[in-house]
């Protein structure tokens, strides 16, 4: 029997990497850019009323607490995917998608 060196550990990040690549989703990378930065991406007041939710595909989900917070992300949206693509380094994520959280 033959026996292969053992490669030792690898990175999860990279297993998840091909993963979402095969899933024609964005990096793990990329994913904890926008996750992580998303502050920065649209800025403080519109940080506090939205978070990035999820990614599918191309397009990019985030939930707003209000409806008139859903229609200022909405005005701005072309720079906020603008500002996306630059804090994440890549430009996989081509639309998003707003919604309104429910109301408890």
């Amino acid at each position: 029997m033959i026996s292969r060196p053992d490669p030792g550990p690898r990175r999860i990040g990279n297993a998840l990497d091909r993963l979402l690549g095969s899933m024609q989703a964005p990096s793990v990378d990329v994913l904890d850019s926008i996750f992580s930065r998303w502050e920065e991406i649209v800025g403080p007041d519109l940080a506090t009323h939205t978070q990035p939710a999820a990614i599918d595909g191309d397009q990019l989900m985030v939930s707003v607490d209000d409806p008139t917070w859903a229609s200022e992300f909405r005005w701005l949206e072309a720079q906020v995917l603008e500002r996306v693509r630059e804090v994440s380094g890549s430009d996989r994520i081509t639309k998003l998608l707003v919604r309104v959280k429910p109301r408890h």
